[in-house]
């Protein structure tokens, strides 16, 4: 709960230093692959997605830096394969989270249409997560999730006429999300994410 209050005064702290800058704002849809690195013995890469609002900050007045806060719900999590008799199952570790990125956005020129660099840090918030029951026991089982991340991401991606984009990002978490995993390991955030913006006039 600290935490999260911390997050929100630096972020209402951040809102108020930037006075009567002209913010704009947009929403973002994106498809990502997931896993949770160093969990299980057979993880596979999940398909999630995320759905994003953003708001874009000028920094410099030549259009070209830019902080670019977001706020996101991102469908993560992963597989775990188990060999079976009858063949090979598919364990859904899935895991629910509300990120909030604060990246740094560059645009290579001035020009209306052109690509840009992305990166930041975000802070993850656990909101629920669901772990199949197959019928018999496997080492996600038991597992405890973290209710807290913080990793960051980097990205590249090209904007048309400053309103639409697409951008391809990889996120990476610092903090260990599950804390009782059968191979003892420190277990990360893993996520590839290519997705579209639209940004308001």
């Amino acid at each position: 709960m600290i935490k999260k209050f911390v997050l929100t005064a630096l972020i209402c702290l951040a809102f108020a230093e930037i006075g009567q800058a002209q913010i704009r704002f947009g929403v973002r849809a994106s498809g990502s692959m997931t896993n949770i690195t160093d969990v299980h013995a057979n993880s596979r890469s999940r398909g999630g997605f995320q759905v994003a609002a953003l708001g874009l900050i000028p920094i410099t007045n030549n259009d070209i830096l830019f902080f670019q806060p977001e706020v996101n719900y991102s469908a993560q999590g992963e597989f775990d394969e188990h060999d079976r008799p009858e063949g090979r199952e598919k364990q859904k570790i899935f895991v629910s989270n509300i990120n909030v990125p604060l990246n740094m956005k560059l645009y290579f020129t001035d020009s209306s249409s052109e690509f840009f660099a992305i990166a930041g840090p975000y802070f993850g918030f656990n909101i629920g997560h669901k772990t199949d029951e197959m019928g018999y026991s496997t080492e996600a089982d038991d597992n405890e999730y973290s209710g807290f991340d913080f990793g960051a991401t980097a990205g590249i991606g090209f904007s048309l006429d400053r309103q639409f984009e697409a951008s391809l990002r990889y996120s990476y978490g610092f903090v260990d999300q599950i804390t009782n995993d059968a191979l003892d390991n420190s277990n990360h955030t893993s996520i590839l994410n290519l997705g579209v913006s639209y940004f308001f006039n």
